[in-house]
C-alpha cells in the first residue's frame, strides 16, 4: 500500500490496496473504499463519513465519503490496517493464565487467586 503522498497528487488517483483504498473525487473530498466489513463498520461509525455506495457483485464493498485530503485518507487507512479493534468496540473479558489443578484446588502454595477463577 503506498502511504506516503507526493506534493502533486492529481485527483482521482487512487492509493491503497485491495482492502481499503482511498482517492480524491474533488478537492476536499477524499472516498474510502472497502471491501472488509469490519473497517465498514468503523467507517460507519464515525460522524464524518457518509455512505456513497453500497455493492456487492463481485464481493463487498462499502465506499464512505469524507471532507479531507488524500493525505489524511492515508492515516486513517494505515490506523485501520494496524489495529484490528473496532471504534467503541468492548474490550472483551480478561483472560487468565493457566495454572495446574493443584494450584486451583488449593494444594498448591499460591493462596491468593485471580478474580476470574471459577471455584
Amino acid at each position: 500500500m503506498k502511504t506516503l503522498i507526493g506534493g502533486m497528487t492529481g485527483l482521482n488517483e487512487a492509493i491503497g490496496g485491495h482492502e481499503l483504498c482511498a482517492w480524491q473525487p474533488v478537492r476536499g473530498v477524499v472516498w474510502v473504499q472497502t471491501r472488509n466489513p469490519k473497517h465498514a463498520r468503523r467507517m460507519a461509525q464515525r460522524g464524518d463519513s457518509r455512505l456513497v455506495v453500497r455493492g456487492v457483485a463481485g464481493g463487498y464493498l462499502k465506499t464512505f465519503e469524507f471532507r479531507g485530503a488524500l493525505a489524511w485518507a492515508a492515516r486513517l487507512m494505515k490506523r485501520y490496517l494496524t489495529d484490528k479493534t473496532a471504534t467503541n468496540e468492548g474490550l472483551g473479558r480478561a483472560i487468565c493464565p493457566r495454572t495446574s489443578r493443584a494450584i486451583r484446588a488449593g494444594r498448591g502454595q499460591r493462596t491468593d487467586a485471580p478474580a476470574c477463577w471459577e471455584t
